[in-house]
Parts: structure tokens; C-alpha cells; sequence
């Protein structure tokens, strides 16, 4: 239920800024014949303050023509416990509202309330972003600025004036200070904004009242389901309370009652987002009255399995988003990578892939990684799933707005990672047991190819006279790669030896001598590795080593870039580690 209240506010607020962007963005709102403005010759002008054109006979006013500033400050010893405390760390990017809440003991001090509608704006340069209208009454942080409409007609437009990009690109300008830039409302009051002709401001505004009034109730609605089931769960769990009959079967009426009105509002959310692009702003509004209206007086309950039909549902769309990236070129292990991930979070979610909302995903991926003990690049390569899935999901017009929009990058820690040195290379080739092992290490380390390349290598890939070979790397790329003498001489023994006909340059030592595999090669070396006490000896750490001893003797980046088979050059600098007995050297040489 936290879910489906979540997806219908999602769509709203999309509902909402899209009829704003229509009419004051585009200028497509409806004219004197309910036709869309610009789009059917209506008139423009250049306006040297908006630096673009408008609407001819619109104004340009400061933004104190629609918002004031609202100051209640607060003493530390004037908290109530029973005060709910938003500071802005709780107050969501680039959501309409919201209702959560931190512990009220650590509101300490620079207190001010503020009340229901108000709208909340953070004045911090890294949280501009962090603007919405206020759920409940409360405290927060003078770090928040708390605003009213000069009309409560105009809280709609009101706000979508500082949710929008070229607000926070101002606000970025003309806030001050050095090491954590705020935003004055003496500054942010100037800022420039449309004056519509017709009351169109208001009009829009009464348009919305209606999804703010809406988005609002569910946001306290949520809060208390989550409080309800955060008390009653636990304690059904261990057995300290039961529901007799009578209590069970009122609350399975109550519950059947909500579920039956959170439903319909689902389905005219779903209609409303399915027909926004076939439809003008008039006939959109038209439309969603007509549906509240025909709906009023309809029980609606889901259909008995109704939750195989959502799993078969989900399913459909993962294979065609899965069938999409293939299309795309994508190996078949990126493509199980791809599915396992997206199949593991559609089961914990359960529910459909429409109703998933930004909240449902940070949940999993912070539960996720407390679970597993994850690390970041994990949890970030999990959320690049997601972003790619949904991103899909949305182009394909089967959602509305993806919701991994609203999650950043994860920040993830820059760990120097080792490489072999010269000792233990030679460690290595010297306590091989059989030339085709000694082969490996010295391809590995003279190529610095994958070990997804190199398993795929034939024995006609090999050019022994140039001294170089054609290797497919990711993506189905060719390139080519050169390796050394030593190189050479061995692999020329290792094949001499071989009795088979396979065409693969290595095969297992046993009969009946098939291509090795990935793990194969893997299994190898760090057993190698294990028995000399080297430290994590894998396939990738040969390239890694290869990479950082070109770099260390002058090769040029960009041909370093090239012969690893890099698309980015950033990738290959990760690859690239600065010897530090050179920067010790150089800093003799240098700093003396």
C-alpha cells in the first residue's frame, strides 16, 4: 500500500509539472478558442530580462510578486516532544512533499516553525534542489527558507516557479560564502519571473489545488501506515497480540474500503498517464473529472491472481528488456547479470514494475547492502541496472518517469590497488609445472588481455613472425596486441607438445583437451599464487601490471589506452598506478 500511495503521488507531481511546462514553458496553454497557444500562431516577443520570448502582453515580475517570507523562530526550551522536526536532510530533491521526520531531541538550536502548505526551500547551494510544500505543521533549520503565496490562489504556480531549473541555476549564482554558499531571500526575491495574462497564474493554480490537496493526504496517510505497521508488526510476530475474529473481520473491511479507493485512483493516475501525450491540457483536465466522476460509485478489488498476473507482467518486461540489450550487443554474461539483478529486486519489491517507486529502491539498496555487506561499486553497479531497466521501461512509453532519476551516483572509495612486481613475475614463471601454464603467465603478462580474450584466442590467431595476435574484446571489438620474445619461445614450445587438434591456443591438460574456460584460467592462477604466498593473484591483475610499468616508462596514454582496448581514456587511468618509488625520486630530484 506504501507503494501504490507513493506511485500515485509520483504521477501527480508528473501530471502537475507537465501541465506547468505546457503552459508557462511552452506556451501551449489554452487561448480564447481553447486551442494551444504557441503551437497554433499565437504571438511571441523578445524579452530582455527573461534573455527569450514570451507570450506578447506578459509581464516580468520579481518573485516576491508571488512569494513572502514566513519567520516563526523558535527557542530550544519551546520544543514539544510531541513537535515534528523536518530538517533539511529529510526534506526530499525534487519531490512535491513528504513525511518523514527526524528524532526531535536533535533539534538543537536556529529553530523556526512552519505550518501545513507552507512551501519549504533549502537555502544551502548543494540542496537547491530541496524544494516542496509541507505535508504537516512543524520545526526545522533557519538552513530552510519557509514561504507563503501572496495568495493562497497561487500556491501551485508559486511553487513550480522554484522547482524549476532556472530558479536553482539563479540561486547557484547569487549565493554567497566559501565554504558553504547560502542563498539569501533578499537575493532570491529578485528573481525574475512570467506574469500571465487572463489570471492563468490562478487558473493553473486552481487546476492543482486539487493534486496538492491529494499528494499531501497520502504523504500523512504513508506516515501512519508506517507507524501503525511498525508498532502492530513486531508485536504479532513474537506473539504478544492476536486479532479475534469480529476485530479481524473489521479490519478487513476497513482495509478492503482503502485498498478500493487507493485503486481508483490508481486506474484514473494510469489512464491520465497513458493518454498525456495524445491529449491537449483542456481535454486532459476533462478527462480525469469524467473518470472521478463515473468511478465515484464503483466498488473496485483486485481479481483473484491478480498478484501471478503482476509476476507474469513483470516477467514480459524484463525479457524485453533483456532481449533490447541483447539486440544492443551485450554478452550473454552482462545479459544473466542484467536479469539475476532485476529479477532479485522485483521479488523483494513485489509489485508491479508501473508502481515501483524512488523510495522502493533506496530501500532495497541500503537493506541490500546492510544484508550482504556490499561495497559501494556493487551497490552502484546495482543501481546503474536499475537506472538502465527503467530508463528502457520509460522510452518504451510503459512508465511515465523513471524513478531512479532522483538517485545519484554512489560515491565509492579510490583504493590503490596492487600490481605484481618484477620478483614475483619471476616467482611465477619459475614454479609453473608445465609449459602450457608458463604460456599463460607470459601472454597475460606481456598482453595485458582480458581473460575472457585470451581463452577465446585460436591457435591461428597467432602471428609468431610480427609477434602479435587479433584478440575480441567486450562488445565484439577487435584489436590487436603484441607480446615478447620469451613470449614467443613459449608458446611455441607449448604447442610443439600438444597431441590434440583442438583449434583453441589453450586446452585443459586432460584428456579430452577442451578449451579452457574463464574459471578454468582463473582456478590456475590463484592456485600458482596460494602456493607461493602472493596475495590475490588473478588473471585481471596481469593487465593491471602491464598497464602501470607502460605508463611508468613513458608509454603515452593514449597508446596505453589502445592496447588494453579502452572505448574511454578515464577507464584506462584507473588501470594506471604511478610507481611510488618514482614519486620518491622525483621528489629528490625536485623538492630535495
Amino acid at each position: 500500500m506504501h507503494s501504490l500511495l507513493g506511485s500515485i503521488n509520483q504521477n501527480l507531481e508528473a501530471l502537475a509539472k507537465q501541465l506547468y511546462d505546457y503552459w508557462f514553458v511552452q506556451f501551449d496553454f489554452p487561448d480564447e478558442q481553447g486551442k494551444p497557444y504557441k503551437s497554433s500562431g499565437g504571438a511571441m516577443v523578445w524579452n530582455d530580462l527573461l534573455k527569450r520570448e514570451i507570450p506578447r502582453d506578459w509581464g516580468v515580475v520579481p518573485l516576491s510578486e508571488y512569494l513572502e517570507t514566513y519567520v516563526e523562530k523558535v527557542s530550544p526550551k519551546n520544543v514539544n516532544q510531541n513537535d515534528k522536526y523536518a530538517p533539511i536532510e529529510v526534506i526530499p530533491r525534487r519531490k512535491m512533499s513528504f513525511c518523514e521526520c527526524a528524532p526531535i531531541e536533535n533539534a538543537i538550536s536556529g529553530l523556526c516553525r512552519f505550518q501545513r502548505k507552507q512551501i519549504l526551500l533549502s537555502n544551502r547551494r548543494v540542496y537547491f534542489h530541496k524544494v516542496c510544500i509541507s505535508a504537516f505543521s512543524g520545526i526545522t533549520r533557519d538552513t530552510v527558507i519557509v514561504l507563503n503565496p501572496t495568495s493562497k490562489h497561487l500556491l501551485g504556480y508559486a511553487y513550480q516557479l522554484i522547482n524549476d531549473d532556472l530558479f536553482i541555476e539563479y540561486a547557484t549564482r547569487h549565493s554567497y560564502g566559501s565554504e558553504q554558499p547560502v542563498l539569501s531571500w533578499e537575493s532570491a526575491k529578485s528573481y525574475k519571473v512570467l506574469k500571465p495574462l487572463n489570471g492563468l497564474d490562478e487558473k493553473y493554480s486552481k487546476y492543482t489545488e486539487s493534486v496538492i490537496e491529494t499528494v499531501l493526504r497520502n504523504e500523512m496517510e504513508i506516515d501512519a501506515l508506517t507507524k501503525q505497521r511498525d508498532e502492530i508488526l513486531p508485536l504479532l510476530m513474537n506473539g504478544q497480540v492476536s486479532l479475534n475474529s469480529d476485530l479481524s473481520y473489521s479490519v478487513y473491511i476497513i482495509y478492503g474500503l482503502r485498498l478500493s479507493v487507493f485503486m481508483k485512483e490508481s486506474i484514473i493516475t494510469a489512464v491520465i498517464t497513458a493518454m498525456q501525450r495524445d491529449l491537449d491540457c483542456r481535454q486532459m483536465a476533462r478527462l480525469k473529472a469524467v473518470l472521478i466522476k463515473e468511478l465515484q460509485d464503483v466498488e473496485v478489488s483486485e481479481c483473484k491472481g491478480i498478484e501471478q498476473q503482476r509476476k507474469d507482467g513483470n516477467n514480459d518486461l524484463l525479457d524485453a528488456f533483456i532481449s533490447a540489450k541483447k539486440i544492443e550487443g551485450c554478452s550473454d554474461k552482462t545479459l544473466s547479470y542484467y536479469r539475476r539483478t532485476i529479477e532479485r529486486f522485483l521479488l523483494v519489491v513485489n509489485v508491479a514494475v508501473c508502481h515501483v517507486t524512488t523510495s522502493d529502491i533506496r530501500q532495497y539498496l541500503s537493506q541490500y547492502q546492510e544484508k550482504n555487506y556490499s561495497s559501494k561499486v556493487t551497490i552502484d553497479n546495482m543501481r546503474r541496472i536499475f537506472s538502465s531497466f527503467f530508463a528502457w521501461l520509460e522510452d518504451e512509453d510503459y512508465i511515465a518517469k523513471s524513478p531512479v532519476r532522483r538517485i545519484h551516483k554512489v560515491k565509492t572509495d579510490s583504493l590503490v590497488k596492487e600490481v605484481l612486481t618484477d620478483e614475483q613475475l619471476e616467482q611465477l614463471r619459475d614454479n609453473c609445472t608445465n609449459r602450457r601454464d608458463l604460456a599463460i603467465i607470459d601472454i597475460l603478462a606481456s598482453t595485458g588481455i582480458r581473460v575472457g580474450e585470451l581463452v577465446k584466442l585460436n591457435r591461428g590467431d597467432i602471428d609468431f613472425h610480427e609477434r602479435q595476435c587479433i584478440v575480441f574484446g567486450k562488445g565484439n571489438k577487435e584489436r590487436m596486441v603484441y607480446f615478447n620474445a620469451r613470449t614467443k619461445l613459449h608458446l611455441q614450445q607449448y604447442l610443439a607438445e600438444r597431441i590434440d587438434d583442438d583449434p583453441a591456443l589453450f586446452v585443459s591438460l586432460s584428456s579430452p583437451h577442451k578449451r579452457l574456460s574463464i574459471g578454468g584460467v582463473e582456478t590456475c592462477i590463484r592456485k600458482m599464487g596460494k602456493r607461493l604466498d602472493i596475495p590475490k593473484v588473478h588473471p585481471h591483475k596481469f593487465r593491471r601490471t602491464l598497464a602501470t610499468m607502460a605508463i611508468d616508462k613513458g608509454m603515452p596514454i593514449e597508446q596505453v589506452q589502445r592496447l588494453l582496448g579502452h572505448v574511454r581514456i578515464d577507464t584506462t587511468l584507473h588501470y594506471a598506478i604511478v610507481n611510488q618509488n618514482n614519486v620518491k625520486m622525483a621528489h629528490k630530484k625536485y623538492l630535495g
